[in-house]
């Protein structure tokens, strides 16, 4: 959603005051931009990231991952959190599981499960991996968010030395 849009919502649909949305508006837009940089430039920042900062940016980048929002629950089972209930199709009652009805993940030997939400976010949902049939360095069409961090690591790391 771009930020002329959120305002108009903020300030219409909420009817927050404009110069409050502003401020806040503000601040998302250099968060962004500091992401941005980061992204373009490939090179540690001058100044260091705050924890939030460093906590947002690997949230934007687990959301990359096709797997990210997956939390496989166990039938008859569950991990309290929410699960996907996608079974191993034995045919067998269902019963205890939940159903998650959220993003699309593929169903492969790679893909990233997490059985509890609690782990999950404790990753970032960068749960897939990184690397492809045995070379880590390219990129995996199912893991962007891990391949990009990959990446980017291996950017900053060289500008450090």
């Amino acid at each position: 959603m771009d930020p002329t849009e959120l305002q108009r919502h903020l300030t219409t649909a909420l009817s927050l005051p404009r110069n409050h949305v502003t401020v806040g508006l503000s601040n998302l837009l250099s968060s962004n931009k500091q992401t941005q940089s980061l992204l373009i430039h490939r090179r540690l920042p001058d100044n260091g990231w705050s924890d939030l900062q460093i906590h947002r940016l690997l949230l934007v980048l687990g959301e990359l991952d096709t797997s990210s929002g997956e939390v496989v629950g166990a039938v008859g089972g569950g991990d309290g959190g929410g699960g996907s209930g996608s079974g191993s199709g034995s045919g067998g009652s269902s019963a205890g599981s939940s159903t998650y009805t959220g993003r699309w993940c593929g169903v492969g030997e790679r893909e990233g499960r997490t059985y509890s939400s609690l782990i999950l976010h404790n990753n970032y949902g960068l749960t897939h991996g990184i690397g492809r049939s045995g070379d880590v360095t390219e990129s995996q069409p199912k893991a962007l968010g891990s391949s990009t961090l990959y990446r980017l690591t291996t950017h900053l790391v060289l500008d450090a030395v």
